[in-house]
Order: C-alpha cells, then structure tokens, then sequence
C-alpha cells in the first residue's frame, strides 16, 4: 500500500484524489448522496474516480467555455512544448493552474448535484442511473478524445 501512495504524483494528488474526498465529503455533509465507507483502499479508489470526474468537468467543459468567452488565451502547443522544454517552471504553474479549474469545477459539480437532487427523485431510480452513466461515458470518451489529440500533436511536433 505504501509503494501505491509513493507513486501517487502530486498532480494526481491534488487534482483527482483531494478533489474527489472532498466532493464526497460535501455531498455527504449536503445531504445529496452519502458514499458509504467500504475499506481505506476502497475509499481511495473511489474519491480518485470523482476527482477524475471533477478534473474531466474542467478540462472538458470549462476549460473550452472560458476559452471561447476569451477569459483564458488561445492555446499554441508547440510553443508550450517548446517552453516547457526550456523552463521546468511552466509545468508547475500549469499544474496549480489546473488545480485551481479544478476546484472551480468542484464546486460546480456540488452546485449541479444540489440542485438536479429534486429533478433526479421525479425519475425511476433505473433512468436515473443510466442518464448518469452515458454523462459520464460521454464526457470520458470526449477525455480520450482529447489526450489522444495531444499525444498527436506531441508527436507532429517532435517530428518537424
């Protein structure tokens, strides 16, 4: 169990597994949804999946809606590539960066579960879950979408 935490790396320390104990802590404390405690390392697992969630809401979702407002710059990978190459701190500022979207999301996902409590108890528990699993399958094959592109344009980019 120690060699598994040892290996946890602080962005997916800070951005899955904390986002993720607290997601369930305030949907516990809410009163939206209680996420009963099966063992530590099963709890682990679980609090890692909602925070992979939560990161995927930011990434997926708001990271293209403040682009598309302008509240963040137009992305151009190659020079990140190249800079990041250069300056090792850009990988830092890009992870608390991403911590911070992901706490935004965060909170708007405790937002939207607060508030889809009433919509969700007029459907039959069955369409509840399964309206919930095609989101989360959508936003995670868009996800895959996504780091695939970037693999790609890693590699288009290594090869000019």
């Amino acid at each position: 169990m120690n060699d598994i935490l040892a290996k946890i790396s602080s962005y997916n320390l800070f951005n899955n597994l904390v986002p993720g104990a607290i997601l369930a802590a305030l949907l516990s404390l809410l009163d939206i949804y209680h996420i009963g405690s099966l063992s530590f390392v099963a709890d682990l697992v679980v609090y890692y999946f909602l925070g992979m969630v939560v990161s995927r809401v930011g990434s997926i979702l708001i990271d293209p809606a403040l682009r598309l407002f302008r509240l963040l710059p137009p992305r151009n990978y190659g020079a990140f590539i190249d800079a990041s190459a250069k300056d090792e701190k850009i990988l830092v500022l890009l992870e608390t960066s991403n911590m911070y979207r992901t706490v935004f999301a965060l909170l708007l996902v405790v937002f939207a579960a607060f508030n889809l409590r009433s919509f969700s108890s007029s459907l039959s528990p069955g369409t509840a879950i399964n309206i919930g699993l095609l989101v989360l399958a959508a936003l995670f094959l868009v996800s895959y979408r996504k780091q695939n592109y970037f693999i790609t344009k890693r590699v288009e980019h290594h090869k000019s």
